[in-house]
């Protein structure tokens, strides 16, 4: 799980789960079927943060999800037994936007505002 530090003020949480969560190995959660996966996006602005946090946390055996609009990673906890990392890249690809190595659905992603289909300058 990426130890990076996250300031408050640059992500978004729906925490469902202990702070631990996005730590599964150390707090043992992998034996109670949760993994976590860090997915990096190209996500820019807050509208790119509210559409992430108003979906990624409801996808099917998602428990936690967290974004970092710094880095533009979401990072999810999820019930292995329910999802896996590929549903969850294409489910985050149909909200328009690339997944690590899933590119973005491409009729999503043009009606998206014109500030999400911005490139990210770092």
């Amino acid at each position: 799980v990426n130890s990076e530090k996250h300031e408050k003020d640059h992500h978004h949480s729906a925490l469902l789960l202990p702070a631990c969560a996005l730590q599964a190995q150390s707090c043992g959660l992998h034996e109670m079927g949760i993994d976590t996966i860090t997915i990096q996006t190209n996500g820019v602005c807050q509208q790119c943060a509210d559409r992430f946090m108003s979906n990624a946390p409801y996808f099917k055996g998602v428990t936690n999800g967290e974004y970092d609009m710094q880095t533009s990673k979401l990072f999810i906890s999820y019930q292995w037994k329910k999802t896996n990392p590929d549903k969850l890249r294409k489910q985050i690809s149909n909200l328009g936007y690339q997944a690590d190595d899933v590119p973005a659905n491409e009729k999503v992603r043009a009606k998206l505002p014109a500030c999400c289909r911005m490139e990210k300058r770092h």
